[in-house]
């Protein structure tokens, strides 16, 4: 085994530390010795108080700082998540990261009843913050504010909400459409259901003004057929580069006069109409599209010339090329949208081979005003209006077959109960049928079910699982779940609701951002419950249908949310932990192994050199661990502080004892906490230390803890983070270690930890515990058969 000597991190030679013991009521004294605890502390002052996060203690301790000259402090106290702040405000004028805690109440007294054990062990751990507390250095909190103004990506109405509400708040905000048009999916759909009016609105009518302000707006820009190509963070701001596709015509020229179009000899599927009719290669993507200008699709134009030749306006230029636009912004908004469910994934519902058999998107394409009917409810097989139409609630949603979507799509049974409504107005004598699965129809909307459940909506409780076709008409066959019976209904039309799935713009982006992805593919917010709409990225934030299936209402709100979010960070600035990592110029050989490893893309290359942004860098230590110059550190978390504090954690251990090091995460922190709150007893061999991530740990650390005495070592992490799907390789690569060392890799365990099942991780301390006892007992055997054949 490698002997791994940190002498060249030794302090200055002669470090003052003060001890400051507390009794917390009897909550530690009652269990922890604190007179033998008092004396088996090697320190300049060890000093015993009944309660040392009281307003008297911190004078106290402030007036011994300065008698006595004190460089490091130490405090045997609480949890440092419930106090550590408190305490680094009692020793000023000391730098408060000069401060080490020692947790003697939630891992020693709340978890051991043996008064001997727990006080052996708060000898322990207290030694091992003196050791660790010694190489701390001063640090200062970072004070960052970031650029006045904000890219949101995506243009439909969480990103036109998020936009708006920003640029009135004064910032600059780009808004960055991949099509030529901004709207999104609000505008195809025609009518928006409203439950408290128990009516449907207009929905161009209501998004139009909104889109008209944005478009108005000084501080808005608005950048179609444009999309980001690259992302960089720096010092707190994002480098974008946006490349902009040529739409060949010139805006301030264009007066969507339509002549181009006229003698545009290409006819293309059009795609914002769900390919029910055909547009021209050069065109504008509905009447109310904005910007207001045709635009030619460069994949399908023959570049004849015809509309370059007919434009009395010398605005078409069909040899225009592309360009590549940087931005420099503080914030990034992700509103990129959703897409439908490919309906050819379900074959048995007959979606592409019977012209009938349509998706809800498509039919409130047929029903929109400016779609292919003008407005009428028309059969797409041969443009009667259908007799009777029946809808398929789930299709694709909460559908455990190969290629489905589990999840419930959550505004689809409004939809179907929106078009039935309407249907119903215009076309009295349509008879509905609704094949549902269950009716979600959560608050006000239950309101809006009984509404055009009265207008005579058929409702039937099963999932067809056939559909044919016969003569003209259509048969959908399935089991009616209440009655238990199957049912044959014949149709004239048939509308498939089809679920929410990402859009490609969706993957796109959170690809060149580097933002995690849920595991249905959505933006995944970095906690669903106290930051919804933050990402992984500090300062990348998500609304709208990327994060998931939500409607309308959900999606402004989210939206409102997160340019909130962006308006704190710009008008209040970040005071950020100085813990984060530091690169050393001159060790560095710019390899590029720790830009690539960073998911939070917090290290990035300037000016030929390797910089850490503070905003983005949160400690986790996997750029340390992929350095093999050493240029890197964690500042609270070096090497020297790891090693030491291993080496006090493993001092003065006795003949016989057991001892195994946990090193968790802040996560796995809280868990072992609950443990001792909720006084549930673990072996007193297991030593807790708090690591920022696991990916912080190397080979040489845990080398170094078997080295000096330790009979496990014990690894807990929360698993929902995104640099967690490094965690594995960094066990195997330990494990490899162990196995180069001969160290038995049972002497090793990797546990997932959440903060609410505390108790499972007690149980797995335990038996952890009993694991490595077999471990030794079986290194032990070994060792004596191999004794045995010496003698």
């Amino acid at each position: 085994m490698n002997n791994y000597n940190f002498s060249r991190y030794a302090p200055k030679s002669s470090i003052d530390i003060g001890v400051f013991l507390c009794r917390c009521g009897g909550n530690i004294s009652d269990t922890v010795d604190i007179e033998k605890l008092a004396s088996s502390v090697d320190a300049k002052v060890v000093k015993d108080f009944e309660n040392l996060c009281s307003m008297k203690c911190q004078k106290n301790i402030r007036d011994i700082i300065l008698e006595e000259g004190l460089d490091r402090v130490v405090i045997a106290a609480c949890s440092p998540i419930t106090h550590e702040k408190t305490f680094r405000n009692h020793i000023a004028p000391l730098n408060p990261y000069l401060l080490e805690i020692a947790n003697i109440r939630e891992h020693c007294s709340w978890v051991h009843s043996d008064k001997n054990k727990a006080t052996e062990k708060a000898v322990s751990l207290t030694n091992a913050a003196v050791e660790r507390v010694q190489y701390a250095r001063p640090l200062d909190a970072i004070v960052r504010k970031t650029k006045k103004s904000a890219a949101v990506v995506g243009g439909g109405i969480s990103g036109i909400t998020a936009a708006l509400s920003l640029a009135n708040q004064g910032v600059k905000v780009h808004i960055i459409e991949d099509k030529p048009t901004v709207g999104g999916n609000m505008i195809k759909i025609g009518k928006v259901f409203s439950p408290e009016k128990l009516a449907e609105e207009c929905s161009l009518c209501l998004f139009n003004p909104l889109i008209n302000e944005a478009v108005q707006h000084n501080n808005i820009d608005i950048m179609t057929n444009s999309e980001i190509k690259s992302s960089e963070r720096k010092a707190g701001n994002f480098n974008l580069l946006i490349e902009r596709k040529p739409g060949h015509v010139n805006e301030d020229k264009c007066t969507a006069c339509g002549n181009c179009a006229e003698i545009c000899p290409v006819e293309v599927p059009n795609e914002w109409n769900e390919n029910l009719m055909t547009r021209k290669a050069i065109y504008k993507p509905f009447p109310q599209s904005v910007p207001d200008i045709y635009t030619i699709d460069d994949e399908n134009c023959i570049k004849c010339g015809k509309c370059e030749k007919v434009c009395k306006m010398d605005a078409i230029d069909i040899k225009a090329k592309g360009e590549i636009i940087p931005l420099n912004v503080g914030s990034v908004i992700i509103a990129t949208g959703h897409k439908g469910f490919d309906l050819k994934k379900r074959p048995e519902y007959g979606y592409g081979r019977y012209d009938d058999v349509i998706s809800q998107m498509e039919l409130a394409r047929i029903m929109g005003v400016n779609g292919p009917t003008d407005g009428k409810l028309l059969r797409p097989s041969n443009g009667k209006v259908p007799r009777r139409v029946v809808m398929v609630q789930c299709a694709g949603s909460r559908d455990e077959k190969p290629e489905g979507k589990r999840y419930c799509s959550k505004v689809c049974c409004m939809v179907s109960l929106k078009h039935a409504s309407f249907i119903k107005h215009y076309y009295p004598d349509t008879e509905i049928v609704i094949c549902y699965t269950d009716m979600r129809t959560p608050g006000m909307y239950e309101n809006y079910f009984r509404h055009v459940q009265s207008k005579g909506i058929k409702l039937v409780r099963g999932r067809p699982g056939d559909i044919t076709k016969k003569g003209e008409n259509i048969i959908v066959r399935l089991e009616d779940t209440l009655r238990r019976e199957p049912l044959e209904i014949e149709t004239d039309m048939v509308v498939l609701s089809e679920a929410m799935e990402p859009s490609e713009g969706t993957l796109k982006v959170a690809e060149t951002l580097n933002v995690g992805l849920t595991e249905d593919m959505f933006v995944k917010e970095k906690h669903s419950k106290i930051k919804p709409v933050a990402t992984d990225i500090e300062g990348i934030y998500v609304c709208g249908t990327a994060q998931g299936p939500k409607d309308i209402t959900e999606s402004v709100s989210q939206a409102n949310a997160a340019a909130s979010k962006v308006s704190e960070m710009i008008n209040g600035g970040l005071e950020i932990e100085p813990t984060i990592a530091v690169v050393d110029g001159r060790q560095c050989v710019m390899c590029g192994e720790c830009v690539a490893a960073c998911k939070y893309k917090a290290v990035y290359i300037h000016n030929e050199r390797i910089s850490v942004d503070p905003v983005a860098c949160n400690g986790c230590g996997i750029c340390v661990s992929k350095c093999e110059n050493n240029a890197i550190d964690v500042m609270g978390q070096t090497d020297a502080q790891i090693f030491a504090m291993i080496e006090g954690m493993l001092k003065d251990k006795k003949e016989g004892e057991r001892r195994i090091l946990a090193f968790v995460d802040y996560i796995g922190y809280v868990a072992a906490d609950n443990i001792g709150i909720n006084r549930i007893s673990y072996p007193e061999s297991v030593r807790i230390i708090r690591v920022p991530s696991i990916n912080r740990l190397m080979p040489k650390h845990i080398l170094f803890a078997f080295e000096n005495g330790a009979d496990g070592i014990f690894l807990g992490e929360y698993p929902d983070e995104v640099m967690y799907s490094s965690i594995q390789d960094k066990v195997n690569e330990f494990r490899s270690a162990l196995i180069k060392n001969s160290i038995d890799t049972d002497r090793l365990m990797y546990y997932k930890v959440y903060a609410p099942y505390f108790r499972g991780l007690a149980n797995k301390l335990t038996e952890f515990d009993k694991q490595v006892g077999k471990a030794l007992d079986k290194l032990e055997a070994v060792l004596y058969k191999a004794s045995y054949k010496d003698l």
